[in-house]
């Protein structure tokens, strides 16, 4: 029998005392995904030789799917339980209707019980019955839910699965498809569930792609209805009829693809979204292909997966073609003295050497018991002979282990607030540093990585560490937050460090992908591009990104989507990013900015022969075009890969940005800066709608008199221009009244002859910018809403504080206007916390406002912070306008709050502004909308950049006085 494509049947009665079949069947894990379940608890032998997750997936050809959980064990005591749990099994809501778990087992020959825990939600734990198994081979068995405690505290979730052993006894049981019964389905939920099905990472341009999906039938009837796949410019629509609980396979064929290319595709049912997901086409590396730092690195934390798991990922490595990963490694590898886990170690990393890749070793924290002070006064207040004796134990190790290159102590020790952890600390550094140095001397000292810049940093612990240079041999840090903030960071790092400092390296930087639209996915692989190249540029020895693959589906509580995999085990748009970025930067040098455009920042990598410009786009600006100096041809690669040659036109080169970072390639010296060939004289800002009379310069860049011809708004322009000389064209346009606001271009066509034979022809873009209008106080405001991804930044990664979650966590409603009385603003905060413990001029880390305004008449610029405290409310201005002194802000405002509504109403007057309040006066503004989930400022939104991280007024975006 073909098992792949069998459809499992179930009876309308069932076993467990005849138990009545309800009405719907909710999967929580078929393990098909191959993922892990997290140890949570039991009695664990601390001998025993597991060091990764004890449960997960487990390729099995004798079950339906494939697959089933292997849940391995090491029994001591007479009796012994384990606890394991899954986010994806846990952020599953049960109402009142859902009867219990249902799920397969064989118990291998032992002697088992199981159990769950459920957590209800006023966050009490309650523990279900136990239900025996024993024997050999599959058998199903049902936990029912005990009603009469649950009742009245719905919705609740199952917290984890308990498995009683009787021991003493050693070995692996199996179970699968672990599901909730409920008597009728929750409204919330399809009747047809939709996953992919792993057969490799992604495609390679040129082949067939075809993906498959495993459909399930919730409902205990039969199932018929038509489901639709979009995506990659095709439409699949078939009709999926299914038995009572059935399940079936179905596959769909794409064609090929020549470029590579992730590929955004939705699969639904009637418009409900069943799973989206990515067709992900790219050129795989094959292994690491750099020699020299900075070493590129990823992080896979495979001590939280199975041991399964964790070789299909190491598996993926040489596709991304890392040097590296960061291996991670507690005091639990030791839990008895003199007893190293050592063989469980070998194997966890044996995958990852295979793959050839070498280790930094994260020791993320843990000291055991035989070291640990009683009643200690930090996770580190040790007996400090017994530290040395372990540190001892685990430099022998790695002096063994050629593959190990760095050791890592303590992950961000700077956020425990411990009595005396900076003293222990340090204590600790600077004995087991020796201690290394003495048995592995080829495995660098890092410092702990840091979190600068963070709220709740343990005071002077980054001062403290970093001026015992002669206890580390590197500094490590952390940082997750955008490109701007990074470079911040970076500085602050620096500063703190010195000017003769110890290697810098990053141990853990990344952004998060969310997991609702493409545009997230896109501006993930944006940041990492920008944030790798930067730090190759600002010489750093190591980079690690954060993680290999989400793990919101393992952690009971994780939020995250990091990682450059999705849970379903397709690559991201960064994956892809990342292995074309270490085709593009091994093995080459810094060499310099290229000032290519005023709107692009471009950094230069040297290799033996030629040259690679890393380039992105300052501000976004769709459609936008350059010209650069150069006489061979110039090859452009984008973000994924795809190539295409340039060839120059009498010296000169017409490229296209994109919405993306991108790389062009020349041999040394042969790229050159020119001058924009065609710009708004002082620039165009003009509202959408407006219709301006402007000036057009036109450069002429060649060596000789030419003859032009332009065509620009549906006219036509022409004369002779002399060489390097620039000549001034009155033009009229209309801006769509359509127009959205920001940075624009307005396409033309410009050809240069000589004696009627062309030297260059191409069309080109012409940047200017569409202004937001403030209108006059007694028309409508102007109303900006912000509640999407694209206004969010997040700024810390605290497991305690999740991620943004939709308007109800944050967005605002923004109005504008203005008067004689001044510039007039009005912003409705939804936040479902408000936080307002600092004063004075900390009060941008409350829940707050920060507005900025730049005059760009000379004067100087201004900022503001407005915030509701535990004193009521407080204006600072903290960068004053000519004229004024920074301090608090006396009147002008008022802030109140109603529900989860925080209402802002300011006015910057006059004297505040230094420019006139009249029809067409134009400035700068931004807004930054602080939000301190849990005391921390933890994300933002903002109107316009230039307001967080280094203040950069000529970011705030453009806008217009108007009646």
């Amino acid at each position: 029998m073909n098992h792949k494509y069998f459809v499992m049947l179930f009876s309308f009665l069932v076993c467990l005392g005849g138990y009545a079949q309800p009405s719907a069947r909710v999967m929580l894990d078929d393990f098909t995904t191959i993922t892990s379940w997290q140890n949570m608890g039991g009695t664990e032998n601390p001998e025993e030789n597991i060091y990764w997750s004890r449960c997960g997936s487990f390729k099995d050809v004798s079950r339906s799917d494939g697959y089933c959980a292997k849940l391995s064990f090491d029994v001591i005591f007479r009796e012994a339980e384990f606890g394991v749990g899954n986010n994806r099994v846990y952020i599953q809501k049960l109402d009142k209707n859902a009867e219990g778990i249902r799920l397969q087992v064989n118990p291998c020959g032992f002697n088992t019980r199981f159990t769950a825990d459920l957590k209800l939600s006023d966050g009490q734990l309650i523990r279900t019955v136990y239900v025996p198994a024993s024997g050999d081979g599959w058998r199903e068995i049902f936990i029912p839910f005990p009603k009469e405690k649950i009742a009245g505290r719905h919705p609740f979730s199952v917290y984890r699965l308990v498995v009683w052993f009787s021991g003493p006894a050693k070995g692996e049981i199996f179970f699968d498809d672990v599901a909730v019964d409920f008597k009728k389905l929750p409204k919330d939920l399809a009747p047809l569930t939709a996953e992919p099905v792993y057969c490799k990472l992604g495609w390679r341009p040129g082949e067939q792609v075809t993906p498959e999906y495993l459909f399930r039938n919730r409902l205990s009837t039969p199932f018929s209805g038509e489901i639709t796949l979009k995506g990659a410019g095709k439409e699949f629509t078939r009709k999926i009829e299914l038995p009572p609980y059935g399940f079936c396979y179905q596959k769909f064929d794409f064609g090929r693809f020549d470029a590579s290319e992730p590929h955004p595709v939705t699969l639904a049912l009637g418009g409900e979204v069943l799973h989206f997901g990515w067709i992900s086409v790219f050129k795989p590396n094959n292994g690491p292909i750099n020699k020299r730092p900075m070493w590129f690195s990823v992080e896979d934390q495979e001590l939280n997966n199975c041991y399964e798991e964790g070789v299909l990922h190491a598996s993926w490595l040489p596709l991304l073609g890392v040097d590296m990963i960061r291996a991670g490694l507690m005091g639990n590898a030791q839990m008895s003295k003199g007893k190293l886990r050592a063989e469980a170690l070998r194997k966890l990393w044996a995958a990852p050497i295979k793959a050839g890749v070498r280790l930094l070793i994260d020791y993320a924290g843990y000291v055991p018991p035989w070291v640990i002070k009683p009643n200690p006064t930090s996770p580190l207040d040790c007996r400090w002979e017994e530290f040395d004796v372990l540190m001892t134990d685990f430099a022998k190790f790695f002096g063994t282990m050629p593959e190990a290159r760095y050791f890592e102590f303590i992950n961000e020790p700077n956020l425990n607030h411990s009595q005396t952890m900076t003293d222990d600390y340090l204590t600790a550094l600077s004995r087991l540093y020796p201690i290394f140095k003495k048995y592995a001397p080829h495995v660098k000292i890092t410092t702990g990585g840091f979190c600068p810049a963070v709220p709740g940093s343990q005071p002077q612990f980054i001062e403290r560490l970093l001026a015992k240079p002669e206890i580390f041999d590197v500094i490590a840090y952390h940082e997750h937050g955008n490109y701007s903030h990074y470079r911040v960071t970076f500085d602050i790092v620096k500063k703190i460090a010195g000017a003769r400092h110890k290697p810098i390296i990053n141990t853990e930087a990344a952004a998060r992908s969310f997991m609702t639209t493409p545009q997230g996915f896109y501006d993930q692989a944006d940041q990492l591009v920008r944030k790798i190249t930067y730090s190759k540029a600002v010489g750093m020895e190591y980079y690690n990104w954060f993680l290999l693959q989400d793990y919101w589906d393992k952690m009971v509580g994780a939020d995250d989507t990091f990682s450059l995999v999705t849970v379903y085990n397709q690559p991201k748009p960064s994956f892809m990013a990342y292995a074309e970025l270490i085709r593009q930067l091994s093995n080459r040098d810094f060499s310099g900015m290229v000032e290519l455009d005023p709107l692009l920042e471009a950094f230069c990598f040297t290799g033996e022969t030629d040259d690679v410009i890393v380039v992105w786009k300052k501000r976004q600006i769709k459609g936008f075009k350059f010209v650069l100096r150069s006489d061979v041809p110039v090859l452009r690669t984008d973000i994924y890969g795809n190539s295409q040659t340039l060839e120059p036109q009498n010296g000169l080169v017409t490229i296209e940005s994109a919405d993306l970072p991108f790389y062009l390639k020349a041999p040394h010296g042969k790229i050159r800066a020119l001058s924009r060939l065609l710009s708004f004289q002082n620039g165009l800002a003009v509202l959408p709608g407006e219709r301006v009379k402007s000036i057009v310069t036109l450069l002429n860049p060649f060596p000789q008199t030419l003859h032009y011809q332009l065509n620009f708004a549906g006219r036509t322009f022409s004369g002779e221009l002399q060489k390097g000389k620039s000549k001034d064209i009155q033009v009229d346009l209309i801006v769509p009244p359509e127009q959205i606001p920001g940075e624009s271009v307005i396409s033309a066509k410009l050809i240069f002859t000589n004696k009627g034979k062309i030297i260059f022809e191409d069309s080109l873009a012409i940047p200017y910018v569409c202004c937001i209008g403030i209108p006059k106080e007694g028309s409508s405001p102007q109303k900006i809403i912000l509640d999407s991804p694209a206004a969010l930044r997040e700024l810390v990664f605290v497991p305690t504080i999740p991620r943004w979650n939709g308007k109800k966590d944050l967005s605002a409603t923004l109005f504008f206007s203005w008067s004689q009385k001044g510039l007039h603003v009005k912003c409705c905060v939804v936040d479902q916390e408000h936080n307002g413990r600092q004063a004075g001029e900390q009060i941008w880390q409350n829940d707050s406002i920060q507005f900025a305004i730049n005059p760009i008449n000379g004067k100087k610029w201004s900022e503001y912070t407005f915030s509701l405290t535990k004193d009521g409310a407080i204006g600072w201005c903290h960068y004053p306008p000519n004229g004024f002194k920074s301090g608090k802000v006396e009147d002008n405002y008022s802030i109140s709050r109603k529900n989860n509504v925080t209402e802002y109403n300011f006015t910057i007057p006059p004297e505040r502004l230094s420019f006139d309040l009249k029809n067409g006066t134009t400035f700068r503004i931004a807004l930054l909308i602080n939000d301190c989930d849990g005391g921390i400022r933890s994300r933002t939104m903002q109107l316009f950049e230039g307001i967080d991280g280094p203040k950069e007024p000529g970011k705030f975006g453009l806008v217009r006085l108007v009646r």
